[in-house]
């Protein structure tokens, strides 16, 4: 959970220990599988919206395990449900990860664009636009399935297709140190502050739209 570039902003405390004392990438929950040496699951496969159809696997050894069923996790059931809850006040949802330097938008489980994919696209398109001049990389821009991998299970596609939100994106932040993940602590400020300009573009529209 710590480090996968698909996974949702929910953490428990249990996550978070076993990060920092015994594998700094780890990626997935640590809940009990039917593996004992394999537990977890990938949150972010763990949505119920085309529920493991592609990008995830049904083995819990795998780092990209679906989970038993849809919403199995705890992280997983609290975001759906203050999603749910909130439905008639949320407008926008941005789900940061790392690493890639990408905007992302669903879909994740198929090729297909969705409806308003041209909103979705010239929303990206201006956000990248000003954190760039900002001083950040350009990002790559498109639906997760043809940008970076089919993944089928997501927050954001589920966040879209069912929880209602039409804006909703993947922000692959830009990656850093031996592997990408884990930038050396002084390098942090300068990958995320010109970012900041891109949320300010996607506030304004709210504020203007809605």
């Amino acid at each position: 959970m710590c480090a996968d570039a698909k996974t949702p902003t929910v953490y428990t405390i249990t996550d978070i220990q076993f990060c920092f004392s015994q594998d700094r990438l780890w990626r997935k929950t640590r809940s009990t599988t039917t593996y004992a040496s394999c537990p977890g699951v990938d949150d972010n496969r763990n949505f119920d919206f085309h529920w493991n159809e592609v990008g995830a696997a049904s083995y819990p050894c795998s780092d990209v395990y679906a989970g038993p069923q849809a919403f199995s996790e705890p992280e997983t059931q609290a975001l759906r449900d203050y999603i749910l809850a909130n439905a008639d006040r949320i407008k926008l949802y941005l789900t940061f990860h790392s690493f890639g330097a990408c905007i992302l938008y669903p879909w994740g489980y198929t090729s297909e664009l969705p409806d308003d994919w041209e909103t979705l696209d010239a929303l990206a398109q201006q956000a990248n636009a000003a954190q760039v001049a900002a001083g950040g990389p350009s990002y790559e821009i498109g639906i997760s399935t043809n940008v970076l991998y089919a993944a089928a299970g997501g927050s954001d596609d589920w966040t879209k297709g069912v929880g209602g939100v039409a804006l909703s994106c993947t922000i692959e932040l830009p990656g850093d140190g031996s592997q990408g993940f884990n930038p050396p602590a002084l390098d942090i400020l300068k990958l995320v502050t010109p970012f900041f300009e891109a949320v300010r573009v996607y506030g304004e529209y709210i504020a203007v739209n809605y």
